[in-house]
């Protein structure tokens, strides 16, 4: 793993300076913490599915989930299972254990569409890739 990237992302959260402008780093890091976490790759066995994040006021982000196997890009994503669609500040706040996603969706900050299940699973997934990530 790139250690570095993982350092400099740790110490933003940290300090609070985390940004949207930091998203495409985190789901770098987030991709390769979850292909090297156990404890991941057991939440994640078996699971396939696209995800979009559609930053309204920013880029869009996608997440491949293949048999727990995690990549990532900027962009679209042809045939996303599940698009979340939310501001980059939510997405910070979300990513960075700042701000529960349950509470970002019931507040209507955090838009679903496609598969409600999916988001659950990703949301324990990250959960556990924060935790790993901030060591």
């Amino acid at each position: 793993m790139n250690e570095e990237l993982k350092q400099s992302l740790a110490k933003k959260i940290s300090d609070g300076e985390f940004t949207a402008a930091d998203l495409s780093d985190f789901f770098t890091a987030f991709c390769e913490i979850c292909n090297e976490s156990e404890e991941v790759q057991s939440e994640a066995e078996g699971w396939s599915t696209n995800l979009l994040f559609d930053i309204t006021d920013g880029d869009k982000f996608w997440v491949k989930v293949n048999n727990s196997s995690f990549t990532s890009g900027s962009g679209e994503i042809e045939a996303p299972d599940t698009t979340l669609r939310t501001s980059g500040d939510v997405a910070a706040r979300v990513f960075t254990g700042d701000k529960d996603a349950t509470a970002a969706y019931m507040e209507g900050s955090l838009k679903i569409d496609g598969k409600l299940t999916e988001a659950l699973k990703l949301r324990n997934i990250i959960g556990i890739a924060l935790e790993k990530l901030q060591g």
